[in-house]
């Protein structure tokens, strides 16, 4: 036999034998989930927990716990487990568990967990409404309780399922303005603001820092690591222009593949403009940035930084630059804050953390069960007169027609 004829069968049989070796070498390696079930439902505090075979004459060193690709926990010893906040179930994940052993290999398994979606009532889902209640004076009103709200769908009034205070973590998208306009004093402030309102949040709140200019960039991706993302805000720099709505626009984005309260602070000096002051800053504009934050049911608090806001128009001479920010966060139940001086916006930051802390949680589910798609605005009132309630305009019911656009805003 030739040596050309010798040499494919030489190849195979050298590949067979490194691959029994390979399924021998992996012999007595497993990770088994105990817990959660694969495909089941989880709702709140869950255990997740694995057993787990080292190899023979081997150890477990340690076994790391994920989440969606986030770290979530490592056990160092047995039991290997760990404890997550499933939330409220609305939301598919994946969690991942890798055994590390003494010998250098490692060994892992994945489960996924599905959407929980019944309502305790019927099959439907819940319409979760934040609200703020204030008074004449402006002052947060506390110890208010499930009777004193009325909610309206489309006019029409509806039965409140759940309220309360205890909040669910929240997931904020920091989105601040680097354009060259806020070079300087201006862009030292919103660090220095930035940095201390990471400090009133919640250890459990996660955070997403995006900047923008001529361009959107995600310079901190969601993360529960403070001093990772302190130290995006202390690098970030200022130059070029203002593309304004594409940072909403991609920031809503990030946002929902996330339960709980989506919550997005932005911060900005000036119109959605290109540096040359030619031309939009954006490629989306502002009713599709608007569109993005209400259909993945996110909070816009905007807070605008500089002089005479009010009178500064957009790129197209329509609606001033203060009108913008105060419709992106009224429409979506937040507020929007203007700071005229670089020295206040720290307060500003402030008051978007305390308002944050003073939600009251609404659930209801709608008379009308319909899956279209449609555009259903929301009205809440309390029966204590001489209270202002605020809260998100609307909602998109579950799709499966076509989508419409929400109704002009009412001036």
């Amino acid at each position: 036999m030739s040596p050309a004829i010798r040499r494919p069968a030489l190849v195979t049989a050298l590949v067979a034998f490194a691959l029994a070796w390979t399924v021998a070498a992996g012999a007595g390696r497993s990770v088994r989930f105990l817990s959660p079930a694969n495909l089941g439902f989880v709702l709140g505090k869950v255990r997740v927990e694995v057993a787990v075979e080292p190899p023979a004459g081997g150890s477990v060193a340690r076994v790391v716990f994920s989440v969606d690709g986030k770290a979530l926990a490592t056990a160092l010893s047995p039991p290997w487990r760990a404890e997550w906040d499933a939330g409220d179930g609305s939301v598919a994940h994946r969690i991942e568990a890798v055994a590390y052993f003494s010998d250098g290999t490692d060994a892992r398994e994945t489960v996924r967990v599905t959407p929980f979606r019944a309502d305790f009532v019927e099959n439907v889902d819940l319409v979760n409404v934040y609200t703020v209640v204030r008074d004449s004076r402006r002052n947060y009103v506390q110890g208010l309780g499930k009777d004193d709200f009325r909610i309206f769908e489309n006019g029409r009034p509806q039965e409140l399922d759940r309220f309360g205070t205890d909040w669910k973590p929240l997931r904020v998208a920091l989105v601040l303005d680097v354009s060259l306009t806020m070079k300087g004093g201006r862009l030292e402030a919103a660090q220095e603001a930035a940095l201390e309102f990471l400090k009133l949040l919640e250890p459990g709140d996660e955070v997403l820092l995006i900047t923008f200019s001529d361009a959107v960039h995600i310079a901190q991706p969601l993360a529960t690591d403070r001093e990772a993302v302190a130290d995006a805000i202390r690098k970030t720099t200022a130059g070029g222009g203002t593309a304004l709505y594409d940072a909403v626009y991609r920031a809503a984005d990030q946002l929902e593949k996330f339960e709980g309260r989506r919550v997005l602070v932005l911060l900005s000096d000036g119109r959605d403009e290109a540096a040359s002051g030619l031309e939009p800053g954006s490629l989306h504009t502002l009713p599709e940035a608007l569109d993005r934050a209400l259909r993945n049911e996110v909070m816009i608090f905007t807070v605008g930084v500089g002089h005479r806001l009010d009178a500064q128009m957009d790129f197209e001479g329509k609606q001033s630059v203060g009108t913008i920010l105060k419709t992106l966060a009224e429409d979506t139940g937040g507020r929007a804050i203007f700071s005229s001086r670089p020295g206040q916006i720290r307060k500003t930051f402030d008051e978007v953390a305390q308002d944050l802390r003073h939600q009251y949680s609404l659930a209801y589910v709608p008379d009308d069960s319909r899956h279209d798609g449609t555009w259903r605005e929301i009205r809440v009132t309390v029966t204590k007169p001489g209270l202002k309630v605020t809260t998100r305009r609307g909602y998109y019911a579950p799709m499966e027609g076509v989508l419409v656009r929400p109704p002009a805003r009412k001036k």
